[in-house]
């Protein structure tokens, strides 16, 4: 007899297996050949087997149907004392202890009289009950519970196996949606949540990313707001698993080193927590949360689990990520390639999106000028247009080298020396990838981190793929910038030669009225000295007559084709100063920096300054302040000059007119074309520079010129 009970135990192992391999993650369809192998080694009228779900059991195979799916409490059930003593139970006659009659449950098929149950143990952690009952007294014995706890022992490899079959199966359907392009981020997180409370039988967690010195909350069974709420890493539990990189088990979260560091997010009545982190090449990028009300909640198997199913979780959400950072990629590619843009546009996007890219909040671009790298946007406080040599700085490596610059420490190696502290003292990595188009280093993209080894290969692969992107970009906006300005010469060209026809037009004529005026005088001064009226008209007449003969004098030169060559912006300031009168009712302050480089333009260009002094005059007919200042901007490419005074300003209705032809504010206008800023605009267009203005109605103007400084 005995030697048939093993053979049956042998034969019900292995079919057990079978099933298993064939269908590992019906787990249920196991739990129920399992149920139905026990009623042939022991005798029994009712059975079950209940899995763990928090204080609750679940019943997920029975003898009869009609219980399946029913949940008893683990503190008001016979079976919930098995539970928390964590050992069998076996009850001769359920009616005859009052301990146990009070907690009975009856089953379907009405109530038995002896119970037996045998834990499901996972190492010392009860995941989930094998119950049997019998309508007769002392129904159980010695052997009936060896055999049953044997297949117990067989229940828990299995249950382990198939939730891990089953979460991976559920991760694997997470992967088709990103793969589907059919996914939201949050959703995914939410998702693998989820699934691994599931996988371990617990129902209170999150799943924290990694964002600089914190972890963020991006899912939770929590109340705390996903997105906002953050722990820091080097004050929490998470984050000891992000810096030793392996799962933390505290068995009690209010004993030893831990009180310290336990953070009560997910409520004040939680005992135990395990961590494991999110690895992707060896750097932690977050970690899944899973707590418990119970000291002890968790063990080895746990951890394996967890850290199994974290380690298929970390490639889900690196695929995830990536196919939103190919996407981003795409998106950013057809914004600053499909559309043109100003140089200075191009490069502030190009920062900020590398910034979006890559998830870090300091960064530059810098271009090749030479010798040097200028930056030209950046986070940081230094002005754009400083300077720095190549051959001294992290930056000039990725140039030097024409490679991605990958410094986990600046502050350790050769790095040291060559670190410019411009975004902060406390930056501790870099990454650098240089902008190369035709072979040619143009830049560089400079993103820097206080965290220590904060970026790693995939962020280069990242910022190189937008690198290439922006060279493309960058080269075309300044093709864009020359075109414009060869447009704007040919522009000019065109009305300097309307000009050169008009003025020609009106030369003849009004040098015949002026000698008809001098003819008469000379002719017929007897007449006019008789008539005073007519002679005070024929002095208006050629008043005005030589008027506009000056007018025409200044729209001939003004006609003449633009001839550019480097010129000396400061001698062309001082001539045009010395052509004018100052009133000694306005102080001149003069603010010319340093040794300024020469400027694309020629000598016309002092008419135009002296166009401008002479408005600032205008505008302050009771004396004031007359500013003029220039310095370098945009890294040496450009000279600007600016002219200020503090007189009556331009009404801010009229300030849209202010570059349109006959636009004038002088109060006898009989004075001015009113051409002088329409032409001064595309005088300076067609030099590839600018002007433009500030101004505030009581308080003065401020215009500003931009020039090209010679060979930039």
């Amino acid at each position: 007899m005995e030697t048939d009970t093993l053979s049956t135990e042998l034969k019900a192992l292995r079919d057990i297996q079978r099933e298993t391999l064939k269908s590992p993650q019906d787990l249920d369809a196991v739990l129920d050949l399992i149920l139905r192998w026990a009623s042939q080694l022991t005798e029994f009228d009712g059975g079950w087997l209940l899995l763990a779900e928090g204080d609750s059991l679940v019943i997920r195979a029975a003898t009869d149907r009609r219980d399946l799916g029913h949940a008893l409490d683990v503190a008001d059930s016979v079976i919930g004392i098995a539970v928390q003593e964590g050992k069998i139970l076996n009850v001769g006659d359920i009616d005859r202890e009052e301990r146990y009659s009070r907690l009975y449950k009856v089953p379907a098929e009405g109530r038995m009289v002896s119970e037996l149950v045998i834990p499901i143990l996972d190492e010392s952690k009860v995941i989930g009950v094998f119950n049997v009952e019998s309508r007769n007294p002392h129904a159980f014995t010695r052997d009936d519970e060896e055999r049953l706890a044997a297949l117990a022992d067989q229940a828990a490899i299995i249950i382990r196996n198939a939730r891990l079959a089953k979460e991976t199966e559920a991760l694997r359907q997470i992967e088709s949606q990103i793969l589907s392009g059919d996914f939201d981020m949050a959703s995914i997180l939410d998702e693998i949540l989820a699934t691994s409370l599931e996988l371990i039988g617990s129902s209170i967690g999150q799943l924290l990313l990694r964002d600089g010195d914190d972890l963020m909350v991006m899912a939770t069974t929590g109340q705390e707001e996903v997105g906002q709420f953050r722990v820091r890493v080097d004050d929490s539990v998470s984050g000891l698993a992000v810096i030793e990189k392996r799962a933390i088990n505290v068995p009690d979260v209010r004993v030893g080193k831990f009180a310290q560091l336990y953070k009560p997010v997910l409520g004040g009545g939680m005992r135990s927590e395990l961590v494991v982190p999110l690895l992707e090449e060896e750097r932690v990028f977050g970690v899944l949360n899973v707590e418990s009300d119970k000291v002890g909640a968790f063990n080895r198997h746990d951890e394996e689990l967890l850290t199994a199913l974290a380690g298929q979780a970390a490639i889900t959400i690196r695929n995830a990520r990536l196919y939103k950072e190919v996407e981003a990629l795409r998106e950013i590619g057809t914004e600053i390639l499909d559309r043109v843009f100003a140089v200075d546009e191009v490069l502030d996007l190009i920062l900020r999106r590398g910034l979006d890219l890559i998830g870090a909040q300091f960064g530059q671009v810098l271009l090749a000028d030479g010798d040097h790298l200028v930056i030209e946007a950046t986070t940081g406080q230094e002005p754009t247009g400083t300077r720095v040599e190549t051959a001294d700085c992290v930056s000039g490596l990725a140039v030097l080298e024409k490679k991605p610059i990958n410094a986990p420490d600046i502050r350790q190696g050769r790095f040291v020396q060559l670190y410019k502290k411009y975004l902060g003292e406390e930056m501790r990595s870099e990454l650098v990838v240089p902008m190369i188009e035709k072979n040619e280093v143009i830049g560089v993209i400079n993103i820097e981190s206080r965290e220590v080894n904060a970026f790693d290969r995939h962020d280069e692969e990242l910022l190189t793929a937008l690198a290439g992107q922006a060279a493309i970009a960058i080269r075309n906006a300044q093709r864009y910038q020359e075109v414009e300005r060869a447009r704007h010469r040919e522009k000019l060209a065109a009305i300097g030669e309307l000009y050169g026809d008009l003025v020609h037009r009106m030369s003849n004529p009004m040098g015949a009225i002026r000698a008809w005026v001098q003819f008469i005088v000379s002719e017929r001064g007897h007449l006019l000295r008789e008539d005073e009226e007519l002679g005070e008209a024929l002095q208006e007449i050629k008043t005005n007559a030589e008027k506009v003969m000056d007018m025409i004098a200044q729209l001939r030169r003004d006609s003449q084709e633009i001839q550019v060559e480097p010129v000396d912006l400061k001698s062309l300031l001082r001539i045009a100063l010395g052509g004018i009168e100052i009133p000694p009712s306005v102080r001149l302050i003069e603010k010319v920096g340093g040794p300024l480089p020469p400027v694309q333009a020629n000598r016309r260009l002092v008419s135009l300054l002296a166009n401008l002094l002479s408005n600032a005059l205008e505008a302050m007919p009771t004396g004031g302040t007359l500013e003029v200042g220039a310095e370098v901007v945009n890294g040496g490419q450009q000279v600007q000059l600016w002219v200020r005074d503090t007189g009556r300003g331009i009404p801010d209705y009229l300030q849209g007119e202010v570059f349109k032809p006959y636009f004038s504010t002088k109060k006898d206008k009989g004075l001015s074309h009113g051409l002088g800023l329409w032409w001064a605009k595309l005088y300076l267009e067609g030099l590839g520079g600018s002007i433009d203005f500030q101004s505030q109605s009581g308080e003065g103007s401020r215009f500003i010129v931009k020039l090209p400084a010679a060979g930039s």
